[in-house]
């Protein structure tokens, strides 16, 4: 089977949880015989393939114009969703200009009005409007525009599958494809620190959406260490420098680390902690998970279909809050069942099974 992979342009230039995502299920779906093809745009004429494997709900101005020739030609498509909506991050989280304007349009009109805003910066990037669709004006109809023209889908967890189809209104074939961790880098959980486990890990790209500035703040005038590990986002050097003004002695930022030196901070880490708005789950907590540190997480997303009673949770927008769920995984005794969990149901290997299992799917749609 030759699958052609559409992903976006700056995939390893400016990485993200998506980037593990996919090149982690590539690899292991070619050790299933399945031969990945990556490209940014549909060739013309298309490449010989079996099915054409689209990522991220919301690139919708990658995507249309990719939907209409799929629609017009004989080879299938699925797409991996990536998707949460982000409502409550628009109303209390999103920071800067972008905030105001959420704030003032509400959450359904600024995703149409910030899909229109990456359309024209990618089109001024790419020096052509080459792309337009006037579903571009209107989120929802991109979206289910875009849903309708894949014959599977691939969320990540049940929770995003009803999510889509509550907010779209669009019943598709679908897979669930879970998150993972690298359980051969990742695990099993061991104490490296010469003294046990000790202090608070926070890793992600520094940006609103995380929250770290949320987090630094909660654990602020407190003796506990925390170390946050990440690189700013893309336009979140303001935010970046607002968390580093606000952090008081006891908190460490290393920047980005490769996975062999993340293992290691993972394994001398008591507790980690990822205050999101949301998560779909967040792959550094699955990862943190298998190497045995209690984890902090938000109910934002599917953290509870993956994790379920053996995370501590607290709210984005409470300091107190984290402070207390902080406090209580930090008092925990270590929870090895979740490690466990991670590596039986959430590794890479189990992500391409199911993916190979929407692939099949959509062809027997597709000779249907």
């Amino acid at each position: 089977m030759r699958a052609l992979w559409l992903v976006r342009e700056n995939l390893e230039r400016h990485p993200g949880g998506d980037t593990t995502q996919i090149l982690q299920t590539r690899a292991a779906l070619e050790r299933l015989g399945v031969q990945v093809i990556l490209a940014h745009r549909l060739p013309a004429p298309p490449l010989a393939c079996d099915l054409v494997h689209l990522f991220h709900l919301d690139r919708l101005w990658e995507h249309l114009s990719v939907c209409r020739r799929l629609r017009a030609g004989r080879v299938p498509a699925v797409l991996s969703t990536i998707y949460w909506p982000s409502d409550e991050f628009d109303r209390a989280g999103r920071s800067g200009w972008q905030g105001r304007l959420a704030r003032a349009f509400g959450s359904r009109r600024y995703q149409s009005l910030r899909l229109v805003q990456r359309f024209a910066l990618d089109s001024l990037r790419r020096r052509t409007l080459r792309g337009w669709d006037r579903r571009l004006l209107d989120f929802q109809a991109a979206a289910r525009y875009l849903l309708e023209s894949v014959a599977v889908i691939l969320p990540n967890s049940a929770a995003e599958l009803r999510e889509i189809q509550v907010r779209f209104g669009v019943e598709r074939p679908a897979v669930i494809v879970p998150n993972a961790a690298d359980v051969a880098t990742f695990g099993p959980g061991v104490d490296v620190a010469p003294g046990g486990r000790a202090g608070v890990l926070c890793v992600g790209r520094i940006e609103p959406r995380k929250n770290q500035l949320a987090l630094i703040e909660a654990l602020r005038g407190t003796d506990i260490p925390l170390t946050i590990v990440g690189a700013p986002g893309r336009f979140n050097a303001r935010y970046a420098r607002r968390c580093r003004q606000a952090a008081g002695p006891q908190t460490r930022f290393l920047g980005r680390r490769e996975p062999t030196a993340l293992r290691d901070l993972y394994q001398a880490a008591r507790v980690h902690a990822c205050v999101s708005w949301y998560e779909t789950p967040g792959l550094a907590s699955l990862e943190a998970g298998l190497c045995g540190c209690n984890l902090v997480v938000t109910p934002g997303g599917c953290t509870r279909e993956y994790f379920g009673q053996q995370a501590f949770y607290a709210r984005p927008d409470d300091p107190a809050s984290i402070r207390a769920a902080v406090e209580a995984a930090l008092a925990a005794a270590p929870r090895p069942e979740l490690a466990r969990r991670i590596a039986r149901k959430f590794n890479w290997d189990a992500a391409a099974r199911n993916t190979l299992r929407g692939y099949e799917l959509a062809l027997r749609t597709a000779r249907v």
